[in-house]
């Protein structure tokens, strides 16, 4: 038995994770290949899928906790070694139910200016629920939070609700972010569906100022529709979502920022923040910006027992055998399947955007994009089209080499011009350098994550290992 591995399985008996993922961490730090790191990722799976099936009820969430684990610290392996080709899969997904948003804010891929304009290659359209259940079944066993949005307003498919609760069967936090403005609004529906978080864009207390930016938009439906969705969630006895109203801070609306924060109150919402919005003076001139710091106040302090609430709410929902299919899957046989030399490390660089690493996007129409960027005639970020069959859409060659442009530039111009001749995907030449420091679902989000998972199940030593900033013992 190696002596590494002697190491873990004598600490495991000691029930102590951390110290099985101390081991995996040092393995991580030190490897000159992929090979041992996966041999012993390989092999810490059922001593990890025996530690959690002793903490929760669950074989199946075990079971799926422990893949989730491992595609993380594979995820973080990658990361470190600048690889061009992973075979981690993305533990954030970013998904949009419906393409098309019934407001036309300044700024965004939906506003007046920017259609008339044709700036972006952003068409209409709904997202299939054959497409996402394909999609999930793909990628949900290894993420651990699914944003329901991007560009479109995700109140506009109906089958947003269903979209939620499948990615809770995945044991996945779920996000959304909406204007609220829908017509139709089916609260009860968004209660059940296990949704953790709600984002309400209203940027103004009173109809005057805040469509001033919300163009379009209708603030008495929104608070129609708030007291709808507080109403069902409190006759329902639940604590889910956590609703908060985002309010962006712009020179117009700045002295609403306290008469929202009373409304906000007054409607049993959870928490405000205020926030600093993007520059959109290229598309309207007359929105600026306002000169404050950003904040957030709570008036619910429970969410964290919200979140422990609704980590499995749906326990016997769990697809056991997509699951155990994810469990059983070896990483070495994986390997062996895909040629070896492509998961060899990089050139060491400084920098690299995480987003390539840790999150994918998908639109309604199933185009893969690297980042919440929104695509444009001259600017091609699809890099791939999700069917449901077909090839990893993490590891397409504008993926690889939009990897490779950060690790080793002059590697990359060899590789582009026998992938790709002619052709430059759009991450090699990406100007958005402070958002390449982090991705959408990051550090902030695991720490979330394995904390609504148990206070019993990860202590903080564990959880900084999984984040991947826990500074390694001294021997």
């Amino acid at each position: 038995m190696p002596a590494l591995w002697q190491k873990i399985t004598s600490r495991a008996s000691g029930g102590r994770l951390a110290k099985i993922l101390d081991a995996i961490d040092e393995e991580i730090a030190s490897a000159k290949s992929i090979r041992p790191v996966l041999a012993l990722l390989d092999r810490t799976r059922d001593p990890l899928q025996r530690h959690f099936c002793d903490q929760l009820d669950s074989p199946a969430a075990a079971r799926l906790l422990t893949v989730k684990i491992l595609n993380l610290l594979l995820a973080q392996y990658h990361f470190r070694v600048r690889s061009t080709a992973l075979l981690s899969r993305p533990y954030g997904l970013v998904v949009d139910p419906v393409n098309s948003c019934n407001l036309a804010c300044p700024g965004c891929v939906h506003s007046e200016r920017a259609k008339a304009l044709e700036l972006f290659d952003w068409k209409g359209g709904l997202l299939s629920e054959d497409r996402y259940t394909s999609f999930m079944k793909r990628y949900g066993p290894y993420a651990i939070q699914t944003t329901l949005c991007n560009y479109g307003e995700p109140l506009m498919n109906a089958g947003t609700p269903k979209f939620i609760r499948q990615a809770k069967r995945w044991l996945a936090n779920t996000t959304i972010s909406t204007n609220m403005t829908a017509k139709k609004f089916d609260a009860e529906a968004y209660v059940l569906s296990g949704l953790d978080f709600m984002t309400l864009s209203i940027d103004g207390a009173s109809q005057a100022v805040y469509e001033q930016y919300r163009r379009k938009g209708d603030i008495e439906i929104i608070f129609s529709n708030i007291r709808s969705l507080v109403e069902a969630r409190k006759r329902l006895g639940k604590r889910t979502p956590v609703i908060q109203w985002q309010f962006l801070a712009f020179e117009h609306n700045v002295h609403e920022i306290e008469p929202a924060a009373k409304m906000a109150r007054e409607l049993g919402i959870d928490q405000i923040t205020v926030a600093t919005p993007f520059d959109v003076s290229w598309d309207d001139p007359s929105i600026r910006p306002a000169n404050i710091k950003p904040f957030t106040t709570v008036f619910q302090h429970d969410s964290n027992a919200t979140a422990l609430d609704n980590w499995n709410p749906f326990p016997g929902e769990l697809d056991e055998p997509a699951i155990n299919q994810a469990f059983e899957s070896r990483w070495l046989e994986q390997l062996a399947q895909l040629p070896e030399a492509e998961f060899h490390p990089a050139a060491p660089s400084d920098h690299m955007c995480h987003w390539l690493y840790k999150n994918m996007a998908m639109d309604a129409a199933g185009r893969i994009i690297p980042c919440c960027a929104a695509p444009r005639p001259d600017a091609d970020l699809v890099y791939d089209t999700f069917t449901g069959s077909g090839s990893n859409s993490f590891n397409t060659a504008k993926y690889k080499l939009s990897r490779l442009s950060f690790a080793d530039k002059a590697a990359y111009e060899k590789e582009q011009r026998s992938l790709l001749p002619g052709h430059e995907p759009h991450c090699a030449n990406c100007d958005w350098y402070s958002d390449q420091q982090k991705a959408l679902i990051d550090a902030p989000e695991i720490e979330k994550y394995f904390k609504s998972a148990g206070n019993e199940l990860f202590d903080e030593r564990s959880i900084r290992i999984l984040r991947g900033d826990a500074p390694r013992p001294s021997h």
